[in-house]
């Protein structure tokens, strides 16, 4: 175990999650995962109203109810998830008069989880929090690990604002933060000193099985005609670009295959076309196998608000396949135009395309997987760990 490990050892850690554990993995379970071993972590999930418990909505969520998964529960080694159950009010970010009411409930349910679980004034590592009330429960500290600009993500104005003053309060009042891009360092670094970019990783081994040639590629994907032009992961429509879609379909020969979900209304977003394929979404222990059948992966972002602050996860898993990937230019692929072919326009996206497909040398699929070994989830937790180190004196986490 290296130096900056023992920065957290032996710790509790109550850990408020944007998702549930369930759910794709993002940042939030993979750094949990890898905290558990040697701390005890408790991840609690986020709260839904009491509506959402008898009429559609999350779907792991609802899943979780209907399954009767019990609302206290060890996944791994020292750690535990937890569902909140209180009867929380809806409209929790439109409402004054509801986020008053979640106001009492929250911090009751996490003061009373706290108490039944035994953790005593442990470190609050939070991806973000419903109310701020919950941080005056007393934490021996405080991390906030951003791993999105949130308030982009919401179009109507008085959940943008919401969302915004939650995000600047924690960002004020952590001890750290984390941030996972730089251009969200650039916006945050006035509110707190002790902003640090720690970009997001992949699970490096796991998404390296899709370059063996033992592995199979599944039926739905094999029936497809070749050259096949890939993404994978969920869609929505902010980022996703479908009139670059479009046009890339407007080559007959290209096959567009699309492996993931959709967010909201998102489905309308991607073009109804012959050589289009939706396969829908897959288990992340699938995903290597879907990529060993693509020739060019992609990331068809739009260039936005948004897009300007992520850092997005399949980046560094489509690396690790070795298989060339092409990318509208985004803050998070300029320093890697040595490994990504990076377009300005929707017409040098195409070219790239066509390059990736035609002239693919065999060195830089080695040189795409030795530089993805360097950016696995292990050196994104160890980095975390070295910065609290260094930042977060050690008395204080006591």
């Amino acid at each position: 175990m290296s130096a900056a490990s023992t920065a957290l050892r032996g710790r509790q850690i109550l850990c408020l999650a944007t998702q549930e554990w369930d759910a794709n993995w993002t940042p939030v379970q993979q750094v949990m995962s890898r905290l558990a071993p040697e701390n005890e972590v408790l991840y609690v999930e986020p709260f839904h109203a009491l509506p959402s418990r008898l009429m559609r909505g999350n779907a792991v969520f609802q899943r979780q109810i209907r399954e009767g998964v019990p609302a206290l529960r060890e996944v791994q080694p020292n750690l535990r998830v937890y569902r909140p159950r209180y009867p929380y009010a809806p409209w929790n970010m439109k409402s004054r008069a509801a986020h008053a009411l979640n106001g009492m409930l929250y911090p009751a349910e996490i003061a009373s989880l706290l108490r039944r679980t035994g953790f005593r004034r442990p470190i609050l590592w939070a991806f973000f929090a419903q109310n701020l009330r919950v941080l005056d429960l007393g934490f021996s500290a405080f991390i906030y690990d951003c791993v999105d600009d949130w308030p982009s993500f919401f179009s109507h104005p008085v959940e943008r604002a919401f969302i915004t003053r939650i995000d600047a309060e924690l960002t004020r009042r952590a001890q750290i933060v984390f941030v996972g891009s730089g251009p969200l360092l650039e916006k945050k670094r006035s509110q707190n000193s002790r902003v640090f970019v720690v970009n997001h990783a992949a699970d490096i081994p796991h998404f390296a099985k899709a370059a063996d040639p033992a592995t199979v590629v599944p039926d739905d994907l094999a029936r497809i005609p070749r050259p096949r032009v890939g993404f994978v992961g969920m869609i929505d429509e902010l980022r996703f670009d479908g009139e670059l879609i479009a046009l890339l379909a407007e080559n007959p020969e290209y096959q567009i295959v699309i492996v993931g979900g959709f967010q909201g209304n998102a489905r309308k977003v991607v073009p109804n076309r012959p050589n289009i394929h939706v396969l829908g979404m897959r288990k992340v222990a699938e995903l290597p196998s879907y990529l060993a059948g693509m020739d060019v992966c992609m990331m068809p972002y739009r260039r936005n608000e948004t897009t300007r602050y992520i850092f997005p996860l399949k980046l560094f898993e489509y690396l690790a396949t070795g298989k060339p990937t092409v990318s509208m230019a985004i803050p998070a692929v300029e320093n890697l135009r040595h490994l990504v072919r990076v377009a300005d326009s929707h017409e040098e996206f195409l070219a790239h395309v066509r390059a990736a497909l035609t002239c693919d040398d065999p060195a830089d699929v080695q040189r795409r997987m030795e530089f993805s070994r360097r950016h696995g989830w292990e050196q994104h937790v160890e980095k975390k760990l070295a910065l609290i180190a260094g930042h977060l004196p050690l008395e204080r986490l006591q």
